[in-house]
């Protein structure tokens, strides 16, 4: 089963990476998730800015990665870890608002 870092590492939107912005967590029934949409946009800000994502491959590989180069203490890194590993059941793409909708899940 693909997890959040699976998508995050996969989309593009008009051939570029995913922004913050651009990522909602819901869960089944649509309802938006706001804890998680807020620390997952965090993640990837943080990534696109400290990290190139074509040299990461995994939730692990990312985590150390962002441990050598932020200054991010380990208890967000471990929050980040836990939105990463989160299991997905859908996704849902808005192109009118150019959106992916991270399902996490089931309704």
């Amino acid at each position: 089963m693909l997890n959040v870092f699976d998508i995050v590492k996969l989309t593009k939107i008009d051939h570029k990476e995913v922004d913050s912005n651009q990522v909602v967590v819901t869960d089944g029934n649509g309802k938006p998730n706001a804890i998680l949409t807020e620390l997952l946009n965090d993640v990837v800000g943080n990534m696109r800015i400290f990290i190139n994502m074509e040299d990461v491959y995994s939730v692990d590989d990312l985590m150390r990665a962002l441990a050598a180069h932020t200054p991010l203490p380990q208890d967000v890194l471990e929050e980040y870890e836990k939105v990463l590993r989160e299991p997905i059941y859908n996704i849902n793409f808005v192109p009118k608002r150019g959106q992916v909708e991270v399902v996490i899940g089931e309704g």
